[in-house]
C-alpha cells in the first residue's frame, strides 16, 4: 500500500468514516469536545471530508516533492491544479464551517496536513 493511500485511510479512520461508519471517533475527539456534542455528519459534509481528504493526500505529495525537486515544473503544475481546485470549494467551505462539529472536524485537518508538511 502507497504512502498516501495509508494516510488517505487513517485520514478517513480518524474522521470514522471508513466502512461506511460517519460517527467522529469518541476516543479521538474527547480531548476537544465532550462527547455529548459529537454527532454524525451529514451526507454533504461526509462528501466535502472525503474530498477534501482526498485533495489533503495529493497537496501532502506535491509539498514532498517540492522539497526534493523545487524546480519540477510538471509538480509546480499541479499545485497550482490543486490549489485552484481549493479555490473552488470556498463557498461551500464557508457554509459548512457554520456547523460547530464540521468546523472542529476541518480545523483538526488541516493540524494533520500541517503535521504531514
Amino acid at each position: 500500500m502507497s504512502d498516501q493511500q495509508t494516510t488517505r485511510k487513517r485520514f478517513l479512520k480518524f474522521l470514522g468514516l471508513s466502512a461506511g461508519a460517519s460517527l467522529v471517533s469518541t476516543t479521538a475527539m474527547s480531548a476537544y469536545i465532550e462527547p455529548s456534542e459529537i454527532r454524525k455528519l451529514n451526507p454533504e459534509q461526509q462528501e466535502f471530508m472525503v474530498n477534501y481528504g482526498n485533495w489533503m493526500d495529493e497537496f501532502i505529495e506535491v509539498i514532498r516533492v517540492k522539497k526534493t525537486d523545487p524546480d519540477s515544473v510538471e509538480n509546480n503544475k499541479k499545485m497550482v491544479a490543486l490549489t485552484e481546485r481549493s479555490l473552488e470549494w470556498k463557498p461551500q467551505l464557508t457554509e459548512l464551517m457554520k456547523d460547530e462539529t464540521f468546523a472542529f472536524i476541518y480545523r483538526t485537518s488541516i493540524e494533520r496536513m500541517s503535521k504531514e508538511i
